[in-house]
């Protein structure tokens, strides 16, 4: 490409992770290139599209769907929908978590880059290798081919790396929290194919961490449920500003998705995921003693109760060190991958 040109780069966002993600990385790309977000419906995706990305205006294709038949073919719908964007907009370079625009960058040979970490999740993780121009994801994970570029480390890094984390703990006070004094609970709602066996023990979890005269700070993706969990805990209304600034303040958190898992062992935060889900991602974490796997114990109340300060305090240090000496800073990976396309 001609040098000092501006490109027309796209980001198509899927998860409110992604925005995390990227969001350094297009912040950055804004000031010299055409930035576009595309995005499929889910949740309060746009508010944290529109609260993180402000100086962007994201254009909705597709939503998300719930059976495993519905997905498919309304994907391969997304997918013609997102060709007529590329052409009309003339995009010089896509780039996505995972595959969700592959089939249409390929059809119009426009480089893709597709950045990714669950291996377990087989066909989308074959979908984006088989029709992206670069597969870009952590070490641990061991396929290998032409394709693919590694490195060191964890996609929760491109924005929790101390390089780019920046805590805010005002909301601490204006919900009455002291440090230490409550747990955080992130409860997604089982439409994710990735979820879909999955049985909640919240009721379970909030009693027990009840006994221990804690507080609750809930995060909860079926709003249907607000008004059955209200009484017992403070719940959350994303987007929130300060939301790694709670996770980070927190005694220790319980999870049933696994990137907040992920998020709250990378802060140094001892973190019990009820996910149901092995993930070659998780290993390093669980092997550290910072994350639990719920099957690994009998009753939860165990792992409850051997939680203390010290116990946080330890799991914080160990991590700091390996975010120190061994893991790359995720979103110079990002950024490293797209210029080179660029030049």
């Amino acid at each position: 490409m001609e040098k000092n040109k501006k490109i027309n780069i796209l980001f198509d966002l899927n998860h409110p992770a992604d925005v995390n993600f990227f969001k350094h990385s297009i912040n950055k790309l804004h000031k010299k290139h055409n930035i576009k977000v595309i995005y499929r419906g889910r949740g309060s995706l746009h508010k944290i599209i529109k609260y993180e990305l402000p100086l962007i205006k994201p254009f909705q294709i597709g939503s998300h769907k719930k059976s495993f038949f519905s997905k498919v073919f309304f994907q391969l719908v997304r997918e013609l929908k997102i060709l007529k964007y590329l052409i009309q907009n003339k995009i010089d370079i896509v780039v996505c978590f995972g595959s969700t625009s592959a089939l249409s960058s390929w059809l119009l040979k426009v480089p893709y880059l597709a950045f990714d970490d669950d291996f377990e999740y087989k066909i989308p993780f074959y979908y984006a290798n088989i029709f992206c121009t670069q597969h870009i994801y952590p070490d641990f994970i061991t396929f290998t081919n032409n394709k693919t570029i590694k490195y060191s480390g964890f996609k929760e890094l491109a924005y929790l790396h101390p390089n780019h984390l920046r805590l805010n703990h005002t909301k601490l006070s204006e919900f009455n929290l002291k440090k230490n004094k409550y747990i955080f609970i992130r409860e997604i709602k089982g439409v994710s194919l990735n979820y879909s066996s999955k049985k909640t023990i919240l009721d379970k979890i909030i009693s027990s961490v009840v006994k221990r005269g804690l507080k609750i700070v809930l995060s909860i993706e079926d709003k249907s449920l607000v008004n059955k969990y209200k009484d017992h805990c403070i719940i959350l209304e994303e987007p929130v500003s300060d939301y790694y600034s709670i996770i980070y303040n927190a005694l220790f958190v319980i999870s049933s998705g696994d990137t907040v898992s992920r998020e709250s062992a990378l802060l140094g935060v001892p973190v019990i995921f009820t996910g149901n889900r092995k993930m070659s991602v998780n290993e390093t974490l669980v092997k550290e003693n910072i994350m639990y796997q719920l099957d690994e114990i009998k009753l939860i109340d165990e792992l409850i109760n051997n939680i203390n300060l010290s116990f946080k305090q330890s799991s914080r240090k160990r991590i700091n060190s390996l975010i120190d000496k061994k893991w790359h800073d995720t979103n110079k990976v990002i950024l490293d991958c797209i210029n080179k396309f660029l030049v």
